[in-house]
């Protein structure tokens, strides 16, 4: 094991820390200027020590070999791994009682920190319920919730877009699509956007720990995986229940698990995503006339502003090998940082790549992941975006963000998004949607 010590021939970058105040500010001009000078992957000195690739190529090399770069984690299924110290893909990392009292569920963070082949049976159990068409059947139910949002605030001519809308719809939309009732979609949407930013040190975890404790949402898994023993559905839990039945060997703890990654995984990335979108838009307003005349174009512009505003601003792996990348020698037992937004501006795979160009030829762009880890519920996320975008600029074809009280969270965590989103516009009708949710109020 190599521990946190400094390679020697290493390319450093001292000033290197994803959780600093800085990073939020200043990544971007980070990224171009690191690459310019130090190359695409390089040593920063903090949290332990550890490797951060930004250069594309290098990036979806070391994402598509598990074998040499885990997931792992400490508490994963046949760990320990000889003398190496498994930590999953969070840098510091999160612990078990983090990823056990968050949002999510008892065990999400640690179904998502597997390799083959655990990974890979949970990821073929939950297939059927992620293609296109699959997706394609909650048009109606996202719709449905963005109107609702909107008709809560049309008039009154003012609104806070993250936590009037875009914090909103993927809560509720996650929690229906694993498999639970969305009546404490507050709760949640409060929990997934404030763990999402914070470092695994910082100390507000004690009190949103305390709040997901208070919320139960483990014990709301729980209680959904019975209930869906005789009332299937079309939704996640029932879809690995579905898979149980032919033989795939998934625990009632696996299940729930999976329903709490869909949820965890499914609201701050959106929200943010689309809050970064509408601030584009601002900078950029041939791109929003364009949106406004063509609506049928958003879905096909959703990787270029994917691209261009990524939300998770990376994950890790731990190396179990010797092995060399980017002309860079890693150890057994180093941790690397792969760094998804860097790397979805590298100029060798895109030309331009700090311009926003909605007829750009299409290239896998790593917003996603990459890898056997590549984000499953991307069509939910695609669609999710192309709803809400195009009837915000539709109800409310004025709306103008205030962009100077705009915040994004101070720490990014894991994701880079929007504590607020402040916006007026010209007050309009409701239009009397009902999204069918327990406890919805209008006032």
């Amino acid at each position: 094991m190599s521990g946190g010590q400094c390679p020697v021939g290493a390319k450093v970058v001292d000033y290197f820390d994803h959780n600093s105040k800085a990073y939020v500010t200043d990544r971007y001009d980070w990224f171009e200027d690191i690459r310019r000078d130090v190359g695409p992957v390089f040593w920063s000195p903090h949290h332990g020590g550890f490797w951060v690739v930004i250069g594309y190529p290098e990036l979806t090399q070391a994402a598509r070999d598990w074998e040499t770069f885990s997931s792992r984690a400490e508490f994963s299924r046949g760990c320990p791994v000889d003398d190496i110290q498994l930590n999953g893909l969070f840098i510091p990392p999160r612990t078990t009682r983090q990823l056990q009292r968050g949002p999510a569920s008892a065990a999400a963070g640690i179904m998502l920190q597997e390799d083959p082949p655990e990974w890979g049976v949970a990821r073929r159990a939950l297939a059927p319920l992620f293609s296109v068409q699959a997706a394609e059947k909650w048009r109606d139910r996202i719709q449905r919730l963005i109107d609702a949002c909107i008709d809560r605030k049309i008039e009154t001519g003012r609104v806070d877009l993250a936590t009037d809308m875009f914090n909103i719809v993927p809560a509720i939309f996650s929690l229906e699509l694993a498999g639970l009732p969305s009546d404490n979609y507050r709760d949640v949407a409060w929990l997934s956007h404030t763990t999402s930013h914070l470092a695994a040190d910082d100390p507000r975890w004690e009190e949103a720990l305390a709040r997901g404790t208070r919320a139960d949402q483990s014990g709301r898994l729980k209680a959904a995986v019975q209930a869906r023993k005789t009332d299937r559905r079309e939704d996640v839990i029932s879809q690995v229940l579905n898979a149980r039945d032919k033989g795939v060997e998934l625990t009632d703890e696996d299940t729930a698990a999976l329903a709490g990654l869909i949820i965890g995984a499914g609201i701050d990335t959106t929200s943010a995503l689309i809050g970064t979108t509408f601030v584009n838009l601002v900078r950029f307003p041939s791109l929003r006339k364009r949106l406004e005349q063509h609506p049928e174009q958003t879905r096909d512009a959703f990787d270029e502003f994917m691209r261009i505003g990524t939300p998770t601003q990376g994950l890790c792996r731990t190396v179990m090998k010797e092995t060399e990348l980017g002309g860079q020698a890693m150890r057994r037992g180093d941790r690397v940082m792969l760094c998804w937004p860097a790397a979805n501006r590298d100029a060798r795979e895109y030309e331009n790549p700090l311009e926003i160009n909605l007829d750009r030829k299409p290239t896998l762009q790593v917003g996603f992941g990459f890898g056997n880890h590549r984000c499953i519920g991307q069509h939910y996320a695609r669609l999710e975006f192309e709803i809400i975008f195009n009837t915000v600029l539709r109800r409310m074809p004025d709306i103008e963000i205030d962009a100077a009280n705009a915040r994004q969270y101070d720490n990014c965590g894991v994701v880079m998004g929007w504590e607020s989103l402040p916006a007026t516009f010209t007050p309009g009708p409701r239009i009397g949607a009902d999204p069918g949710v327990e406890g919805w109020e209008y006032n």
